[in-house]
């Protein structure tokens, strides 16, 4: 979660990172030709901007002036502008889902339930959802380090540790405990430990 200007700027710095390395001539490349890490990395960017303004207009920022008038008209402005986007990119992914480090590899769809997180470092390959089985129910919290592949979905209340590799097509709708393991199947068993 964003809570201060200084969080922001590491978010984004480690996040554009990510996608066109350390230089600034990757960046200027992806910008001139659009390329697919471009226009996500837009919508990244402008869904990092509103997670912290939502969290200044709610108190959980923990510096500035918070509430403030300028706080609701940003927030109104990335939030809309993240949705408008996401339809583009079929992304639906609601603020403070994702900690730092999310990395997408395709434009698909990607349907995050609002309450459901993920850790640090998470690396989604597209065609991804992850959610609740219906109102009132929870939503699953994944860890640090997971990577989802192609089609995969988390369902449920669920668990999943750090480092896991979600197979393509998966569907986890039970907790995974063992950290580095791979998943794949439906419904999502445990294959193997990473050596």
């Amino acid at each position: 979660m964003i809570r201060n200007k200084k969080e922001l700027k590491e978010y984004l710095a480690y996040e554009k990172a990510l996608y066109f390395g350390g230089g600034n001539g990757s960046y200027l490349r992806a910008w001139l030709l659009r390329s697919k890490f471009y226009r996500i990395w837009q919508y990244l960017r402008t869904l990092r901007h509103a997670e912290y303004h939502k969290n200044r207009i709610s108190g959980e920022a923990d510096s500035g002036k918070i509430n403030s008038l300028w706080d609701k008209m940003a927030f109104f402005w990335y939030h809309r502008r993240k949705y408008v986007l996401g339809n583009r990119l079929g992304f639906e992914i609601p603020e403070n889902c994702f900690e730092k480090g999310l990395l997408i590899y395709h434009i698909a769809p990607i349907v995050v339930n609002e309450d459901a997180r993920i850790g640090e470092d998470c690396c989604i390959t597209g065609n991804f959802c992850v959610g609740n089985t219906g109102a009132g129910t929870k939503s699953p919290v994944l860890g640090k380090g997971i990577t989802a592949g192609w089609g995969s979905s988390v369902i449920g209340d669920v668990r999943i540790a750090d480092g896991v590799t979600i197979g393509a097509g998966c569907v986890v709708v039970c907790d995974v405990m063992q950290e580095g393991v791979s998943v794949a199947g439906v419904p999502g068993k445990v294959l193997h430990l990473r050596e």
